[in-house]
């Protein structure tokens, strides 16, 4: 029943990063600034799985689980949170430089590479479900970005869809 609970938290955090986004396109600026808070909901039930469970696995294979989740999160913080304000030009403008020059989402990739450490760190069936609950809802949403809501907060999107893979760099 908990994990149930973890998983409504964490796709609720994806609706609400969804509303942020529909807030954008319609320049509701101070909505979107309260939605925004969505994206670190999707955060909050994995601090609930250390709390509440443990791993079966010996140290050394526990520290190297724990060292993958520490550099996809460091890669998922940059990719999204740092790359496109520091290196981007002004708010509002498509990036398409650095991790977004080898595909449109490579949050993604990082988001997911995070999360199956956290499902082999517990390797529990009912947190692999949930995991990958995650993992599909993250993927709804950027589906939601890709086709539906970039398009239209950004002119040029056309043109960087045809330059740039949607998630598999080639």
């Amino acid at each position: 029943m908990e994990l149930i609970k973890l998983f409504l938290l964490g796709a609720c955090g994806y609706l609400l990063a969804a509303l942020y986004d529909i807030a954008l396109l319609y320049k509701h600026h101070l909505l979107s600034r309260v939605l925004y808070l969505g994206f670190f909901v999707t955060a909050l039930p994995f601090p609930f799985l250390f709390y509440t469970y443990q791993s079966p696995f010996s140290t050394p294979f526990k520290i190297v689980l724990i060292f993958g989740m520490g550099a996809s999160l460091l890669l998922l913080i940059y990719s999204v949170l740092v790359e496109i304000p520091l290196k981007g030009h002004a708010d509002g403008t498509l990036y398409t430089k650095g991790t977004y020059a080898f595909c449109r989402h490579p949050g993604f990739w990082w988001y997911t590479i995070f999360t199956l450490c956290v499902i082999v760190y517990f390797w529990y069936a009912p947190i692999v479900l949930v995991g990958f609950g995650f993992i599909a809802c993250n993927f709804l949403l950027i589906v939601f970005e890709d086709v539906i809501l970039f398009p239209r907060l950004f002119p040029q999107y056309g043109e960087y869809k045809k330059t740039t893979p949607f998630l598999i760099p080639c």
